[in-house]
C-alpha cells in the first residue's frame, strides 16, 4: 500500500503542516514503504490529487490540515473501493476527531502509519460527499463568515466561529423551511420557522460545539436536529447549552435518526457541508453506509473500544 500525504500549508496557523515534512521523510528513512509528499497550492486541488492517485491501487491518503482538507480528501477517495483516510490534524478546528476520547493521538505519525482502518459512513449533500456535519439556517451563515475571521492574526478557530456568531447574530434570525425525513419510524414532514437543520454524522462542529451528541459514525444512520426559531434574547441562553451538547430536550429542538432529510427553503439560504458553503432553496443530506475506510492510529485501538465500552458513548463496530 502507497501512503500519500496531502499537505495543506494555510490550514491553521504557522503553515503547521509544513513542519511534518521532515518528520514523514525521517519516518521513511528507517520504514523501507511507498510514500509520497504532496502540498497543495490552491483549493480543490487535494480532492484532484487524491484520485488521480486512488485511481493507480491502494492508497492511504492522510489529510494533513483541518476540516476543510479532510474533506478535499474525502470527495478525492469516496469512490475508490481500496483507499484508506487517515487525519493528521493541523488545521483550527478538526472537529470529527473530537468523538475520540483521544485525538491528540493522530498528531503520532508513526501510530497512525501503521494503524489500521475501520469502515465509517458518509453523507451526500447534493452531489457532494461529507464525513461530519451538514445543516442549513443560522449556524450555516456563521461558517460561510467563519472563513474571513480564521485569516486574521492572532484569531483561532473557535474564536472564529465566536466571532462570526455575535456578527449572524444582530441579523435576522430564523427561516421558514420545509423539512422532509425519512426516519426509523417511518417519513416525517415538518414545516416551520427554524433557527437551523442539521444532518449529523460526527458529533462536533464550528470549533467544539456539540451539536450532536448521540451520533454514532458507523451506525448506518444520520441524526436530524431541528431547532425553532428563537428569539434573540432566547438564542444567547440556547447557544450556551449546544456549545455543551445540552440542548436536545429543550422544548425548541426536535431530533430524528434516520437516512435522508430533504430541506425546502422560502428563499436562498446558506448551506454548510463540513464547512464548505454554498446557497440553494433545495438540499438533500443522505447517508451512505461503511462508504469510507477510517484509520485508527496502531497500539490505540484496543484502547479506544474499552473506553468506548466503559462510556457508553461510542463503540467502533470491528
Amino acid at each position: 500500500m502507497k501512503h500519500l500525504f496531502i499537505l495543506n500549508p494555510v490550514a491553521g496557523k504557522h503553515q503547521s503542516s509544513l513542519q511534518l515534512q521532515p518528520q514523514i521523510e525521517s519516518f521513511f528513512e528507517s520504514h523501507p514503504l511507498e510514500y509520497e509528499i504532496h502540498v497543495t497550492t490552491h483549493a480543490g486541488e487535494a480532492t484532484e490529487y487524491a484520485k488521480k492517485i486512488t485511481a493507480e491501487g491502494e492508497v492511504r491518503v492522510y489529510a494533513c490540515g483541518g476540516d476543510g482538507t479532510v474533506l478535499e480528501v474525502v470527495n478525492g477517495i469516496a469512490e475508490a473501493p481500496h483507499a484508506e483516510l487517515a487525519c493528521v490534524p493541523c488545521g483550527s478546528g478538526n472537529d470529527f476527531l473530537r468523538f475520540l476520547p483521544n485525538p491528540d493521538r493522530f498528531r503520532d505519525l508513526g501510530a497512525l502509519i501503521a494503524g489500521r482502518a475501520q469502515r465509517m459512513d458518509l453523507m451526500k449533500c447534493n452531489g457532494r460527499y461529507s464525513l461530519n456535519m451538514c445543516s442549513m439556517g443560522m449556524d450555516a451563515n456563521v461558517a460561510d463568515r467563519m472563513v474571513k475571521y480564521k485569516r486574521l492574526p492572532l484569531v483561532s478557530g473557535p474564536m472564529a466561529y465566536n466571532l462570526a456568531i455575535v456578527r449572524t447574530f444582530f441579523g435576522r434570525l430564523g427561516q421558514k423551511l420545509r423539512v422532509v425525513m425519512e426516519t426509523e419510524n417511518g417519513t416525517v414532514e415538518r414545516e416551520d420557522s427554524y433557527l437551523f437543520a442539521l444532518a449529523a454524522n460526527g458529533q462536533y462542529y464550528g470549533g467544539g460545539y456539540h451539536g450532536s451528541p448521540r451520533s454514532k459514525p458507523d451506525d448506518g444512520l444520520l441524526d436530524f436536529i431541528l431547532i425553532k426559531n428563537l428569539s434573540h434574547l432566547k438564542v444567547l441562553a440556547f447557544l450556551g447549552k449546544y456549545k455543551k451538547g445540552e440542548h436536545l430536550d429543550l422544548s425548541c429542538c426536535e431530533s430524528f435518526r434516520g437516512t435522508r432529510m430533504h430541506v425546502f427553503a422560502d428563499k436562498p439560504a446558506v448551506v454548510t457541508a463540513d464547512g464548505e458553503c454554498f446557497s440553494t432553496t433545495d438540499v438533500t443530506f443522505e447517508i451512505l453506509p461503511q462508504a469510507v475506510s477510517f484509520v485508527l492510529p496502531a497500539s490505540d485501538g484496543d484502547e479506544l473500544l474499552k473506553n468506548y465500552e466503559i462510556s457508553g458513548n461510542y463503540q467502533i463496530k470491528t
